[in-house]
């Protein structure tokens, strides 16, 4: 078991050093592990836990709530990201799982009641494993009547990241003319899960299929937030510089593995290949200058960042990564050639799971809303500026 994390404060400041520590120990553990759940039906049950026996799934949650309060509390969201960074490299599924729970508790601790806080973050404590799940097919979506102190669901969510394996999704649903927060214990009742139905080419350790959840009466307490709450800006589209930092992490083991490769076969010497890796540092170090960017105008020293460049930030964040990422992809297939991309190999495995971690919704919208915000204000605050 790993040691237990706090903050050790110095010059005032909170010290996030132990949580970046532990998620290297994970990350060097998952990576070693990667292959053997990379299937279908494979999930990273062992990485899951060590991120309970680390302290990281409860790092999120309040000092009060014993945990670190990692991306809510003033000035650890550049923590947080070099976190999930520092995941996404290990394992890309893993780093989906944890920003997925990651999610969760960020939205419990913005909207929920003291005692609903209190009482998901016993259950983190206990080693459940939250997350998000959105995506559904609208014919077929999660429905919430209530009735009195009852919640009675309908409908299933798909892409359902950690399907079996997450006991406390976060689920966004309908409820009369609003999109409205739960927060289901699915070990509590029967669910229809349908892992199966994930098969994709890569996440394959991800296990995100189909889940239903129709017929589960419940306490009204599962309710989190109001109506509409789920889409609240700037934290709506804000958070995608989360799951960029993942991808980055996905873009840090592709370099790494691509240096590798290139050593065992004594070819770090070639001009070509020294251009190849100049340029994937240069890209890698590009992304990671992004997410500090991201976090300097999120979440400054003092003041409330401006929503709407926090918006068109995040835009142009998720956008540049997916760059990063995109080339680095394109200059380690290069380096390596066939021989470096057969299976069972890094390279392979782990360019298909970041292939598809990159396809998130609506990119061109995404940059489309940044360069609106562009020409509409000039000279407003980004990342770079003093």
């Amino acid at each position: 078991m790993l040691p237990s994390l706090s903050i050790a404060q110095g010059d005032g400041r909170a010290d996030w050093t132990a949580a970046l520590d532990a998620a290297r120990d994970v990350a060097e553990r998952a990576a070693a592990r990667a292959r053997e759940v990379d299937r279908p039906g494979g999930f990273p049950t062992d990485d899951v836990r060590a991120l309970h026996d680390a302290g990281l799934l409860a790092a999120p949650l309040r000092e009060a709530d014993g945990g670190l309060g990692l991306g809510s509390e003033r000035g650890s969201l550049h923590a947080l990201l070099t976190v999930l960074r520092t995941v996404g490299r290990g394992s890309l599924p893993l780093g989906r799982l944890y920003e997925g729970h990651v999610n969760a508790l960020l939205l419990i601790d913005r909207y929920a009641a003291d005692a609903q806080r209190q009482r998901w973050a016993a259950d983190v404590q206990a080693g459940h494993l939250f997350g998000v799940w959105n995506t559904e097919i609208p014919a077929d979506g999660v429905r919430y009547t209530r009735d009195g102190d009852t919640v009675r669901v309908e409908g299933a969510k798909t892409f359902a990241t950690g399907c079996a394996h997450v006991t406390r999704p976060l689920v966004p649903g309908a409820l009369g003319d609003g999109w409205q927060m739960a927060v289901l214990p699915t070990d509590q009742f029967e669910t229809v899960d349908q892992p199966e139905t994930w098969r994709a080419e890569g996440m394959r350790a991800s296990m995100s299929g189909r889940v239903d959840f129709s017929g589960a009466a419940l306490d009204a307490d599962v309710l989190l937030g109001a109506p509409g709450d789920y889409l609240r800006e700037p934290a709506f589209t804000g958070g995608s510089v989360r799951f960029a930092a993942v991808q980055l992490g996905g873009a840090d083991a592709l370099a790494e593995a691509m240096a590798g490769h290139l050593r065992l076969l004594g070819r770090t010497d070639h001009p070509t290949q020294q251009i190849r890796a100049g340029e994937v540092a240069t890209l890698v170090e590009t992304g990671a200058l992004w997410l500090l960017g991201a976090a300097r105008l999120m979440d400054p020293p003092v003041g409330t960042p401006d929503a709407d460049a926090v918006r068109a930030y995040a835009q142009m964040t998720r956008t540049a990564i997916e760059h990063v990422c995109l080339g680095v992809m394109a200059r380690a297939d290069r380096a390596v050639g066939a021989r470096g991309l057969g299976q069972p190999g890094a390279l392979e495995r782990v360019g298909r799971d970041l292939r598809l971690y990159l396809r998130q919704p609506n990119p061109d919208g995404a940059i489309e809303a940044a360069g609106a915000y562009a020409f509409e204000h000039a000279g407003a605050p980004v990342g770079s500026a003093l």
